[in-house]
This record gives structure tokens, sequence and C-alpha cells, in this order.
């Protein structure tokens, strides 16, 4: 947990961070967070909220803000922070260490009590500690003149009172040297703060630069001229004085320190005392240099990274080495950015130097001799000093930065033959390094994986850059966002490309988008583009890996196990699949997303990334792509027949008369090992499967695709109604009526479990086209599923009079056959009159039968028929076991809408039974999954259910 207004106000905790939109929200958190675990009066509050102008209704819009605020803290940040009601007033509970402006002062006040001890070096180190905790300008982004006023202009003098007293400590250590860098950008932080103009003054005449320190006096005094029409004051105006006379001369610097002395190993964030080490060869002295490129004015997120950055490349006792942090990731996630924002934040930490190199990305960029030597010169070595031979400079680079601090940044490094000749060789320094790659084999390297911006960072940067048309068209900015992929670089490109048209609507840019095949081109304006920011990562794959690349893109962003990539570009057995893995998750090209219910490991390619690989998979031959869907194809059947054989026998879905055999696409130990649990597979392939079923439709292969939909539970209406779709269209498109018309069947049974009016006409249907193709079998089945479509609707004559015409069919069918034994049973069930009591024997034989069978969705079948019967009859502990052992079976095949109906049928149980808190849990919780699944007729069917219930309720009570 952590609370922070030492720049923008914020709240961290184990669910994320919390940036409150609402600029009342940052008003009472920035406020609260100050005065953490003290009561703030009511009166305190309205005050920071509405300065001395409150509306009417001020205490009733406190409350209404409070309460949102805490809901977004629940909702955001979690954890154990919260807000409390005191006697009137509210008080923020949180560990006082978490917040940034207690620790602030915290670490200010010990850096006094370790002065006044005579501990110098830790004084020093807890001030450093106290300036590392801003982030820019307290409160900066809190709408409140009071608080501005009162808190945030305390807090900066706070802050550069702090500063002084830092440099003054050095000072009187001798590091007049080294902080010349830094006392150059205070005063350009704060140019009308004397102070630090004098303290810069009296570091350049100690470092015997007397001219340039007369010169920042001229340079002051015409600033406070110019601004307040003021001289100087007195004590500047004497320092200039001293000077003149002479009486501020050179001073050497601190000798170095010797290395078993404590203070050469500085805590976190110390200046350090190596940086009085100078090299001396061929009398070249160090010279200062900042080279980090500008940061991103609209920078925004990535604090927690930021902060994980940070502290490892300042961390104390690190070891013998200089800490080094490789930033890996895509193309466009913002590593570049990132590294330089946190190089210019840790400036004051490298007070000897923050360099930075530009490896361009490429394997053929600039040989590591070259850079060393621009490094040799960027120290200050004249050209003549520099050895020859890559080696010789790295030895050169790592005595020149032996006992120093020094920030080096090397961004867009390729391998690790880039960056290690340019690693120092003992502590002081540190480099952090951005990547595509993983450099795993780096000496003392700390990995960070750079994942794409939040939601809600992506829309801030998009809003920065449209401005208010980002919330006057807030749906269409999400939805950019979205096809942005929240890729810092893309949303970038995007804004900026609106940002050129303040005329253009942000829908008419989303719908462009939408369109996977141009939506890299959309997203490049000038020489700036998404695509060529990919092309240099694949360019730099070996040919083997460019293959598996285009193949993934095939997918269009579905995430995969490898197996997928091995029918993709035919493997075999020979397993180069995991090879291949490994390169692209060591390139950043493809992302690990954890192991799926097989155990097998998952990984994703990002959207944009696979709009790229698509393309590339588009410029090869037609036949290409399709003989590697053609195998994707084979091996889902190979495993989902595999899986179908150890799992269960299907009683409703027929497979083709005559099916093509399946080659073996994949190794009979890969198959193994996916189907030793088939309903792990089966919940884990699901939604690939039904992708890879569209695109065999497409490609005209519909029976093979209607047999994988048979071999696979699809457990949500939308994946359904797609498979039913795109089978249909194209066995309708290719004259094959029996699979046409058997898809249909499929998706009217699902109706019918769904309670859909338009069950019996698409049934009815489906009943006449099996009797014109002479499908018997599909026929009885018809009839059965009209028998429980009437029953449902309480046509119980008509249900049993279909059931009879069923159960004829069966007597004239083959008796051997298990699918026709299994239902037998089953349909002689609902031929029974449910006023009956053999009902309840008749489905007990049922049940049995269904079980012997193995088929899990018919026993839900037949288990939900025999509630309801039970029920009728009145046997409601046959007909509660009968609900539960189904509700049982749904929750173990993954089939919430089979678990929602199944509860609202143990609800009506339950409420026979005068359970009525029961019934009301079970018909509330099938609603919420019905609502999740999108199931509008579910929703309303609970609904009404509940509101019968409410009824009955209120209707006892009176």
């Amino acid at each position: 947990m952590a609370g922070r207004v030492l720049g923008a106000v914020e709240l961290a905790g184990p669910n994320g961070v919390l940036r409150s939109r609402a600029g009342k929200h940052r008003v009472l958190l920035g406020g609260l967070l100050l005065r953490a675990n003290h009561a703030v009066s009511t009166a305190e509050l309205i005050q920071w909220l509405w300065d001395d102008a409150p509306p009417m209704s001020a205490k009733e819009t406190l409350y209404v803000y409070l309460m949102r605020l805490r809901k977004e803290m629940e909702r955001e940040v979690g954890g154990s922070v919260r807000i409390s009601t005191v006697s009137g007033a509210y008080r923020l509970e949180i560990d006082p260490r978490a917040v940034d402006v207690l620790e602030f002062r915290h670490l200010v006040q010990e850096s006094r009590r370790a002065e006044q001890s005579g501990e110098v070096g830790a004084a020093i180190d807890m001030l450093r500690r106290a300036e590392r905790l801003w982030r820019g300008p307290a409160l900066f982004d809190v709408p409140s003149e009071r608080l501005q006023r009162d808190e945030a202009d305390r807090l900066a003098e706070e802050r550069s009172r702090a500063l002084e007293r830092w440099v003054d400590l050095e000072l009187a250590r001798g590091r007049h040297s080294d902080l010349l860098g830094e006392l150059r950008t205070l005063t350009g932080r704060y140019p009308l703060h004397e102070r630090f103009w004098g303290q810069l003054m009296l570091a350049l005449s100690r470092d015997g630069r007397q001219a340039e320190a007369l010169e920042c006096y001229q340079q002051a005094r015409t600033l406070l001229i110019e601004e307040f029409g003021l001289e100087p004051g007195d004590e500047l105006r004497a320092l200039q004085q001293r000077i003149l006379d002479g009486e501020v001369t050179a001073v050497s610097a601190r000798p170095p320190v010797a290395p078993d002395e404590p203070e050469s190993r500085e805590p976190r964030g110390g200046a350090g005392e190596s940086g009085a080490t100078r090299y001396t060869g061929g009398g070249d002295g160090w010279s200062v240099q900042c080279q980090l490129p500008p940061g991103i004015a609209d920078f925004v997120g990535r604090t927690q990274e930021a902060e994980t950055i940070a502290g490892a490349l300042t961390a104390s006792g690190a070891g013998p080495t200089a800490p080094v942090v490789v930033l890996s990731g895509p193309p466009g996630v913002g590593k570049s950015a990132l590294a330089i924002r946190v190089g210019h934040w840790l400036r004051g930490d490298f007070p000897d130097g923050q360099w930075y190199v530009h490896l361009a990305g490429t394997a053929g960029g600039e040989p590591p001799g070259d850079t060393i030597s621009d490094l040799l010169r960027l120290s200050g070595l004249s050209p003549q000093a520099i050895p020859s031979g890559s080696a010789a400079r790295a030895a050169a680079l790592r005595a020149r930065l032996t006992d120093r601090r020094v920030l080096l940044v090397v961004d867009d490094a390729v391998d690790l033959g880039q960056v290690q000749p340019l690693l120092p060789s003992t502590p002081g320094c540190a480099v952090l390094v951005t990547s595509r790659q993983r450099l795993t084999g780096l000496p003392g390297g700390h990995q960070i994986s750079l994942d794409v911006l939040s939601a809600r960072d992506a829309e801030q940067l998009l809003a920065g850059l449209v401005g208010e048309r980002a919330a006057a068209e807030r749906g269409a900015a999400q939805e950019i966002v979205t096809m942005c992929g929240r890729l810092p670089l893309a949303v970038r490109i995007a804004g900026s490309r609106l940002a050129a048209r303040p005329d253009a609507r942000l829908a008419a840019f989303a719908r462009r988008l939408r369109d996977r095949q141009r939506r890299l081109d959309e997203l490049r304006v000038d020489s700036l583009g998404m695509r060529a920011s990919m092309e240099l990562s694949y360019l730099g794959l070996g040919v083997g890996t460019q293959t598996a690349f285009r193949r993934l893109g095939l997918l269009e962003g579905a995430d995969f196990p490898s197996w997928v990539l091995a029918a993709l570009i035919g493997c075999g057995e020979s397993g180069d699949e995991e090879q291949l893995i490994e390169r692209l998750v060591g390139t950043s090209l493809i992302t690990p997303v954890g192991r799926d219910l097989t155990g097998e490991p998952r990984y994703r390619m990002h959207d944009l990334l696979s709009v790229y690989a698509a393309d590339l998979a588009a410029g090869e031959s037609s036949e290409t792509g399709r003989a590697a869907l053609r195998r994707l194809l084979d091996a889902f059947l190979q495993i989902g027949v595999a899986a179908r054989s150890r799992r269960q026998r299907v009683v409703w879905d027929r497979q083709p008369d005559e099916a093509r055999p399946i080659p073996d696409v994949l190794s009979a130990e890969q198959v193994r090992r996916l189907v030793e649990e088939p309903l792990a597979w089966d919940n884990s392939c699901r939604r690939l499967a039904v992708f890879v079923v569209e695109r065999a439709c497409e490609l005209g292969w519909y029976a093979d695709a209607a047999q994988l939909a048979g071999l696979i539970s699809v457990t949500t209406r939308s994946a359904a109604q797609r498979i039913h779709d795109a089978i249909r269209k194209a066995a309708v498109a290719a004259g094959d009526q029996l699979v046409a018309w058997r898809t249909e069947f499929t998706q009217a049974r699902r109706l019918v479990q769904q309670r859909s009016h338009d069950a019996f006409r698409r049934l009815t249907g489906c009943l006449e086209a099996f009797e014109r193709l002479g499908a018997r079998q599909e026929m009885c089945y018809a009839l059965v599923w009209l028998s429980m479509c009437r029953m449902t609707a309480d046509e119980d004559q008509q249900a049993r009079a279909y059931a009879e015409r069923a159960l004829k069919l069966t007597r004239e069918m083959d008796a051997d056959d298990p699918q026709v034994l299994a239902v037998r049973d089953f349909i002689s069930a609902l031929a029974t009159d449910y006023r009956l009591p053999e009902v309840i024997p008749a489905y007990q034989q049922a049940w049995r039968a269904a079980a012997w069978f193995g088929d899990l969705p018919y026993q839900w079948t037949v288990l939900h028929r025999f509630s309801i019967a039970a029920c009728r009859v009145g046997d409601l502990e046959h007909a509660r076991w009968a609900a539960e052992q189904g509700l049982v079976l749904s929750e173990r095949v993954g089939e919430p809408q089979a678990t929602a109906w199944m509860l609202l049928q143990l609800s009506r149980v339950h409420n026979e039974r005068g359970a009525a808190d029961a019934a009301t849990e079970s018909a509330a919780r099938a609603r919420r999954i019905f609502a999740a699944d999108g199931d509008l007729h579910g929703e309303a069917a609970a609904a009404e259910l509940l509101g019968e219930l409410a009824y009955e309720r209120e209707a006892e009570l009176h």
C-alpha cells in the first residue's frame, strides 16, 4: 500500500493504482493523505473542495463524493486502507511510512539527527532518498486553491530547504566538482532561488573556475532584475565580492575512500564517495555529461515499473558489480521512453554523468569498439589517449568508470555481445538496457518485462493528445485504445493523427481501425509507424522462426499452446516447436500467459503483432496458408477423437456417414498427454476450436468442421451461434442438406434448453427435413426434443404424442445401436403420464441407461426432465436429488447455461419444499450467470421467477 501526493495524487495497493479521473475525488484523496491517520472536519473538507464558495448542499454532496471515493478505492486498490468516520469528521487510515509526504518529512528529520551525531554520510543518504520521493510538484493535479496555497506551496519550500542542506553537506565534504551538474539542474528548475545560485558559484570557485562563478552571478542578477526589478540579496552579493577578492579559491577534491571504509558502500540514493576518483591517463580529466534525450512531456503511467527499475539501479549492497536492469518487451510498448524517464529521474543519484547509447535494434549496428570510443571521449579522454582495438577500449572504459557514479542507458540492444563490453567492473555505476530480447546472461542483471498500458493509462494518453474530444466520444476513444492494443506507440500515433485533424470524429477513425487488413496502414504518421517498428524485430529472426511467426498470424490473435504451432508448421514428432517458441518469447514477439487445464503452457501474440504476422502470411502462396490450417484442423480432430474415446459417447450428435481418415499431425505421445483428462482438454481448447471451425467453413471444409463441433462442448450462446451459422451456411452453399439440418437441429436443441419460443418452430422444420431425407435416427431425436419442448410449455398431451412416435421409431431401428438403447428408456419416461406415480421409476431407469452410456450433457438432460416430472407428481425428494445431481454435472462440464437452467429448476423445487431463502438464492445465482452470458431470455426467466418468489413471500406476510 502506498499513498502519493509528491507529484500526481495516487493510491497504490494489491489490486492496482488509483489515479482518479474525478477532480473532487483527487482533492479529497490528496488532502486526506496529507493528514493521514488524523481526523479532518467536514468544514475543512468543504473548504478544500469549494474554497470560500460552497454550494447549499455542500454536506450532502461531500458525502456522495466520499462514498464514490471509497468505492473507487475498494475497486481499484483493495488492501487495508480505508476512510473511516470519526465524530462527524473523516480519517484516512494507512501505514504512515507508506505515505510519501510523511516519509519525506521523516527522512529529513532523521537526516538532522544523523548530522548532529556526526554521521554526515548517512544524513546525505537520507536527504537523497527524500528527494527521490518527489515525482513532480506536490498535488499538481489537485484542483483546490486552498490545498495549493496552504499545502503545496509549503511542501515546495520544505523540498528546497532539504535540497539546500544536501548541497551544503556535500560541499563541506569537498564534493564541489561532482555537484556542478546537479546544481545547474537546480538553478534551471528554481531560477529565482538565490541559495542555489550561491551554492553553484561556490562549487565553481572551489573547482578553480572563478570566471564561470562570476558569470553565474550575472545570470542570476539578470533574472532577478527582469522578474522583480530587484538586485540580488546581501548574501549573494557578498559571495560575489569574496570571489572577486580571491577569498574563495580552488580546493582539491576529496580523495577516494579506501575500499574497506564503510562510506565506500553508500546506501541506496546516496551520492557516494567514489565521485572523487579521477582517471589521469594522458593527463585527461573527467567531464560530467548528461546525454539523455529529452523525456516525453505527456508520459503517463508506469509508476510502479519506474520505481522498480530505480530501486534496482540504486540499491545499496547490490554486490561487487554494477547493477544492470534489462527492460524488455514487444515493439512499441514504450521501453525507451520509460528508460529515458527513469534516467532523468535518477540524475541526482549519478552525479558523474548520465550516458546514452542507442544500438539501433539490429545486429548490424555500430561496432562495440566505435561505441566505446565515443564513450571514452564523452568522459573527457582525449582522442590521442584512446587505445585501438575493442578489448583495449573496453578495458580503458572500465578503468575510467572505476569508483565513479555514472548511469549508462543502453537503448535497443540486440544481444549480449553489444552490451557486455560496456559494463563497468565495480559498483557505483549502473546500467539500464532496453531490448526486444530477454538478455538473461548479463551478470547482475534484473529482468523486467514491460507490458502494455492499463486501459485507464492508455485512455489518458489519448486524451492528452486529442483533448476534449476523448471525453465527448468516450466509447470511440476506448475502442481506439483497444484497437491499438494499449501499446503506447500505437496510441500516440493514433492521437497524433487525430490531433492533426481537429474536425475529425474519433468514431470514424475507430471504424477504420476495425479493419484488420488496414489497421497498420492507419497507425502511421510521417516516418513513424507500427509496421516499421515491428519489421525490425521480424528481420532479426532466423528463417525458421520467421516462418513460425508468420504461421501464428493465421490465428488472428488467439492464445495457443505449443502443439498448435507444431501443427501449423508441420513439426510432426521433431519437437522443433519448443525451440521456436523459446526464440519468439525471447524476442518478446509472443508472451507466456500461464498454463491451461491440461498443464500446457499457453502463449499470446499482441493483437497488432498478430495483424502484422497475418499481413506477412497473406504474402505467401494461398496453398501454404491452406495447408497450415488443414494441419491445424486435423490436429484438433486427432485430439478430439482421442479425447471422446476416453471420455464418453454422444447421444444426439451424428458423426459424418463417411468420415475422412484423419492423418496423424501430432505424435502419439503428444496426443496421449493432452487427453489424459479429456474434460480438461475440452475446456482448454474451446475458444480456439470455434475459430478453427469458422476458418474451416470459410475454406469449404464444412464436414470436418461439423465433426469437430461435435467433439467439443460449446458453453456460450454466442459461440454456439457462430458455429451454427458457419457450418449451416457452408453446407447449404455446397448443397449438403443433411449436414445443414443436423446443424440446425443442434442449435434448436439449445433453444429448448433456453425455453425459447422459437424452439418448436425450428424443431418442426428439422423433423420435416429429416423425413424428406430419410434420416430415421435424426427423426427420432427431433421427436424426442419436440416432446421436451411441448412438456416445457405444459402441453403434456402433445409431449406424450411426440414421445410415442419416437418410441415407435426406436423399435424399428437397430436394437444393438448403443445410442438407440441409451435413448429408448428416456423416451419411455417421456411417454409416461406425468400425473401417474409410474413416472418416477421410468425416469430412474432412463437415468441408469444415461449413466451407463456416459454422455454427460445427455445425463444432464435426463436429470433435468426427471426433476421436472418428480416435481409435478409431488415427489420433492427425487426432484431435489435430480436437480442437485444435474447441477454437479453441469459445473463439472463447465456449461454455464446448463448450470443456470438447472439452478432455476432447483429454485422451483426449493420453493415447493418451503425453503424460500434457498429458492431465492438459486434463482438469483442463475440470473447472474445468464447476465454474464448475455442471455436476455434466460435472465428474464430468472427475473420472473424471482418476482414470483417475492410476491409469494409478501403474500405470506399479509
